[in-house]
């Protein structure tokens, strides 16, 4: 597996939230536990993402080869080519590859638009995004907080794409960019830009986005274009800063339990409620819906900004930079074993072991940042569980 657009990115996305970090200290932009607890979801978005996107590929691939309109009716390829060449005149241009790339891009960043409103209006989607959300601060390490299984989901999306005939890398490609332009959106240091908030998202848009105030919920889910939510009526405008993260704040700075919260509520409401109907109901109507057995639909009230506290534990000295130094560590081993994977030097079963292996460990470090008392015995159980695994690693 070669390493990708994406991949090329992220050593600039770190750069920048240095930037961003220094530019902003006045105005409290970074916490140490909430950014740490951003780029640790990160972390498991990158190891489950290896197999997903492996799947995912191979799965739109098939398609793309047995079910496009050019298997079927025996059409002539989709235009891949660059849009630029070179012969022994020179640089020479192509129009019909170029307007086909401009196409797949657009075409990536619609149905990005559609798959993203559905995480927001439908339960058992808003349980695969809800980790993004999250987050209480708005900074450029929470566009790196993600799901660990969002682009499973993500990806069955864009399968008309390879109905289309679309080649898988000239797609996967075209969401790398996709990607790399939602990242510096997520900044609150940045205004609001004149023309461009007609056209395109910008910070200002994505702020409203991530706002919890209820005139703020679910708008602007564009990805690069906000022309799709003006059109479509999911637009608002940033009146004032949002108060950002959960209408039911997540009390926990865990990334494990940030990625599957929803998941478990979810199952409960659904053992809870009676009726199959009103069971299906409940995957697939909005977040705050419930059956009148469960006492009818949520109400978002207005936040009283002068009540409003982060969750912010307080932990001693001693545990906050034991547990910076371990997620350093953590960081530094989790690159090292994606470039091994990327190498083609980790087998599956291996990869597996480690991939668990990481879980477990952020799992420890999130009670640790959380201020939990039975922190050291999850962590006595992390370090067994490594050196099991290097034993059977390196025993066989």
């Amino acid at each position: 597996m070669e390493e990708t657009i994406l991949d090329k990115a992220v050593p600039f996305f770190l750069g920048f939230v240095l930037l961003e970090s220094l530019w902003g200290r006045r105005k409290e932009v970074y916490r140490w536990n909430d950014s740490i607890t951003d780029l640790a979801t990160g972390i498991l978005y990158s190891i489950s993402g290896v197999l997903i996107t492996i799947v995912s590929l191979y799965v739109y691939e098939k398609i793309r080869i047995f079910f496009s309109l050019q298997s079927v009716f025996h059409l002539s390829d989709f235009p891949s080519a660059s849009p630029f060449g070179k012969n022994e005149n020179g640089w020479f241009f192509r129009a019909d590859a170029f307007l086909a790339w401009t196409f797949v891009l657009v075409a990536v960043d619609f149905i990005y638009y559609w798959f993203h409103r559905a995480t927001h209006e439908v339960h058992f989607l808003w349980a695969c995004h809800v980790t993004h959300h999250s987050s209480e601060e708005f900074n450029l390490t929470v566009a790196m907080r993600q799901s660990m299984v969002q682009r499973a989901f993500e990806y069955a999306f864009n399968l008309p794409l390879a109905l289309l005939g679309v080649p898988w890398w000239m797609f996967f490609f075209c969401h790398g960019i996709l990607k790399i332009y939602q990242f510096w959106v997520h900044t609150r240091l940045i205004g609001k830009l004149g023309w461009m908030e007609k056209v395109l998202l910008t910070p200002s848009h994505h702020r409203v986005h991530h706002g919890r105030d209820p005139e703020y919920l679910d708008k602007n889910h564009g990805g690069i274009f906000i022309l799709w939510d003006k059109w479509f009526g999911t637009y608002a405008e940033e009146k004032k800063e949002p108060i950002y993260g959960l209408t039911e704040p997540l009390p926990t700075f865990n990334p494990v339990w940030a990625n599957f919260h929803v998941y478990i509520s979810l199952w409960g409401l659904v053992k809870e409620t009676p009726g199959w109907k009103d069971k299906f109901l409940l995957l697939i109507k909005k977040p705050d819906w419930r059956p009148d057995s469960l006492g009818g639909e949520k109400r978002i009230s207005e936040i009283d900004r002068s009540k409003y506290r982060k969750f912010d534990p307080v932990i001693s000295a001693s545990a906050k930079w034991y547990g910076i130094l371990q997620f350093l560590l953590l960081a530094a081993s989790s690159v090292y074993l994606l470039k091994l994977v990327k190498l083609g030097k980790v087998q599956t079963p291996a990869f597996l072991g480690f991939g668990l292996w990481f879980l477990l460990a952020l799992l420890s470090l999130g009670l640790l940042w959380d201020g939990r008392k039975n922190v050291w015995k999850w962590e006595v159980l992390k370090f067994a569980a490594l050196g099991g695994i290097l034993f059977l690693q390196f025993a066989s």
